[in-house]
């Protein structure tokens, strides 16, 4: 690289020079639109973790880069400017929020309170694992109810499980390895009646992506009523799985408890990349353009071959495989790919992550050689 690019410059892409430097670098992105790339079982198409294909926004970047000259003082920089813009979107005040690394750390932190002051989770199964496997690593009994015939989490059926006991009650929405929503007017009766029995913990990860009228954010609640408490992160449309950003809504209460409980913290690259990204609402209608038309390039092969698969609220998809996933799994990489993990008790089924149309195209000439 000459003298005459600075290192901010080339971080930013503020040139020509520093674009085609960035666009070379993302050989290691691992997706088809980069000219020339070829899957191998050692550099694999990334559709197994959820991620956002497209990475973090150029703005969001930029944000990032600027924060590196106060890198090196204490604090976290932009942490109110965020706050602010978030209950602006929310329609809350900033003492209804709390940061954290990562949503992971929220739900870890959720869990480690009930360990410490007793009771038992009750959850949905299959759903998103890292409050429960937290949370039973230290002891605390899991109810896991069922979905139903749906592949939806079963309201009726989770206040029929409840016990006294019972000391949060974890739902995702939409949930994680199933796509689906819970029908909002039903889920906004079942937090105001279980909330005057114990928590109720409503993690959100892909909110941004569903497009479902049926869904609704249960944040207003949150924020105004005892006991619910909300999850959101910026790992998802927001492309920080590696910077690590979450966030808790909930009461003063709720809040001053996650903070007195919770070991880690946030930094100021996270904060100042977010306070740009939650701005930038074009970028994310890009994003949920893009995931459509890639989850339509499934459905597509799907109907085709006349496969059992559960529509998406969030940015992957659900199918029946008909055979171990284990030997799914081997298939795909074989070829290139990676998708998801077993998830029990489907586990005959296979969860697929949305790469870039160009991925699922490749993806699609994948499973028509291997499982047709």
């Amino acid at each position: 690289m000459g003298n005459d690019v600075s290192r901010r410059d080339w971080l930013k892409g503020g040139t020509a020079l520093a674009g085609a430097l960035l666009m070379g670098s993302r050989a290691n992105a691992q997706n088809m639109a980069v000219p020339g790339f070829v899957p191998t079982p050692d550099n694999p198409i990334r559709l197994g973790t959820n991620e956002n294909p497209y990475g973090i926004s150029r703005v969001a970047r930029n944000a990032i880069v600027d924060m590196f000259d106060t890198a090196h003082h204490y604090g976290r920089g932009r942490t109110m400017e965020l706050m602010e813009i978030l209950a602006d979107i929310e329609g809350c005040e900033t003492k209804n929020i709390r940061f954290s690394g990562g949503s992971g750390e929220i739900l870890k932190t959720l869990a480690l309170i009930t360990a410490v002051e007793g009771g038992t989770i009750l959850t949905a199964e299959p759903t998103y694992h890292e409050l429960t496997r937290y949370a039973e690593r230290r002891g605390v009994p899991v109810i896991r109810v069922p979905v139903d015939e749906t592949m939806t989490i079963d309201l009726d059926a989770m206040k029929a499980a409840y016990t006294d006991d019972v000391s949060i009650i974890y739902l995702v929405n939409p949930n994680n390895p199933l796509p689906t929503i819970m029908e909002k007017n039903k889920l906004k009766e079942f937090c105001l009646e279980m909330s005057k029995k114990c928590l109720v913990f409503i993690d959100e990860a892909y909110h941004e992506y569903a497009q479902n009228p049926d869904y609704e954010t249960m944040v207003p609640l949150a924020v105004a009523n005892d006991n619910i408490l909300v999850a959101r992160t910026a790992s998802k449309i927001h492309g920080f799985a590696g910077v690590r950003l979450g966030i808790a809504y909930s009461t003063e209460a709720w809040i001053a408890k996650l903070r007195d409980f919770m070991t880690g913290g946030t930094n100021k690259l996270a904060i100042a990349g977010a306070a740009s990204s939650y701005k930038d609402t074009a970028t994310q209608d890009f994003l949920r353009r893009k995931n459509q038309e890639s989850l339509k390039i499934v459905y597509d092969l799907f109907d085709k071959h006349n496969v059992n698969y559960v529509k998406s609220s969030a940015n992957f998809i659900f199918y029946e495989t008909g055979m171990d996933i284990k030997d799914v799994r081997e298939k795909y990489r074989a070829n290139g790919i990676v998708v998801g993990r077993p998830f029990a008790p489907f586990l005959t089924w296979c969860r697929v992550s949305m790469g870039k149309p160009e991925d699922m195209e490749y993806f699609a000439t994948v499973f028509e050689k291997e499982f047709t």
